[in-house]
């Protein structure tokens, strides 16, 4: 049996998904006041058949618990082989500082805690690119680069940081651990929120874009690098996951063009960036489109980072989906089940 944390978030419920597919037995965590459309949705796509469905549930147990309870949180580990640790909250809003680093931070500590006392043999934790710092803009990063005290450093960035430093520390204390960062994640799921609220604006007409960079990955990949790294004999690495480095304008436009929708027409600027956190009339048009502007989230916008995932590619021959057809699945997926729904 394999446990997972954040069963019912995005990319948690892509990898219940997988795990299910696989023949698995499933211990999914969720909090007393998590929604499950997102996992519904997602299990719908990928098994549409009712028998399926039937068939599969009896794999999959839902536990409530929450990575600050350590109570319920022992109770759901005791028995399980695997975990893989997925709970997280990501936020850029200034406010939520302490609340970032006890959830990422703290939380992954309880984790790894329990898998040491109760004798879990491995750990696969979803980090991200985040962790690994943020460097001058244009430079390329992997699992090479060396975290960096910086005031470009986002407060989720730091909190991903200080989960990982948890990680590893469980590791020198016996618990094999697999780590993976992924990029931005996109894919099929909850449209209107995180990562893929993007895929929303711009539906709507978001006209904004801008020249920055970022990478990108389909949220399947990720679900799928996580369970064959737990199946080879890998252990105590950490692995980049970006299909692409991709401008933002790019993605925009992709996005723009699957939906048949003007492109987006209007470039945010290094001014305009720097502005739209401070007037609140600029931060107000952001979020009608969908998308919440910080401080942190309008530096990003006009930086270039760029991102290199060989090591996976080499290590288990891994391929990864091309961006323009996760945006195609996104648009196809959206038209279908949402639209009727604005």
């Amino acid at each position: 049996m394999v446990l997972v944390t954040g069963a019912t978030g995005f990319l948690g419920s892509h990898l219940v998904c997988r795990l299910l597919a696989d023949g698995q037995i499933v211990r999914a965590c969720r909090r007393n006041t998590s929604d499950t459309k997102e996992f519904n949705l997602v299990f719908q796509h990928y098994f549409p058949e009712y028998t399926q469905q039937l068939a599969l549930a009896k794999n999959l147990v839902w536990v409530q618990t929450d990575v600050l309870e350590l109570d319920t949180l022992a109770e759901a580990i005791i028995g399980v082989e695997w975990v893989y640790h997925c709970a997280a909250l990501v936020s850029f809003e200034a406010a939520d500082r302490d609340l970032l680093m006890e959830v990422n931070s703290i939380g992954t500590a309880n984790v790894v805690n329990l898998c040491l006392i109760n004798g879990v043999k491995n750990l696969c934790y979803v980090s991200s690119i985040a962790s690994l710092g943020r460097t001058k803009s244009g430079s390329t990063m992997d699992e090479h680069s060396k975290w960096e005290t910086s005031a470009l450093n986002s407060n989720y960035a730091i909190s991903k940081y200080r989960a990982e430093l948890e990680v590893w520390r469980g590791s020198e204390e016996g618990l094999d651990v697999i780590i993976v960062n992924p990029g931005v994640i996109i894919g099929v799921g909850d449209f209107k929120k995180g990562s893929n609220s993007l895929v929303h604006s711009i539906y709507k007409g978001m006209p904004l874009y801008s020249m920055g960079v970022n990478g990108y990955v389909d949220v399947k990949d990720v679900a799928r690098a996580m369970v064959l790294l737990v199946k080879s004999k890998i252990r105590n690495q950490r692995f980049v996951m970006v299909g692409s480095n991709l401008r933002i304008r790019d993605l925009f436009f992709m996005l723009a063009d699957g939906f048949h929708k003007k492109r987006p027409y209007i470039m945010v600027t290094p001014f305009l960036a720097a502005l739209s956190w401070r007037v609140m009339k600029v931060v107000r048009l952001f979020y009608k489109k969908g998308i919440a502007i910080t401080k942190e989230t309008a530096r990003a916008a006009v930086n270039e980072s760029y991102y290199n995932s060989n090591k996976i590619i080499t290590e288990l021959s891994f391929t990864f989906t091309p961006i323009e057809n996760t945006v195609k699945e996104c648009c196809e997926v959206y038209l279908k089940t949402t639209t009727n729904n604005i």
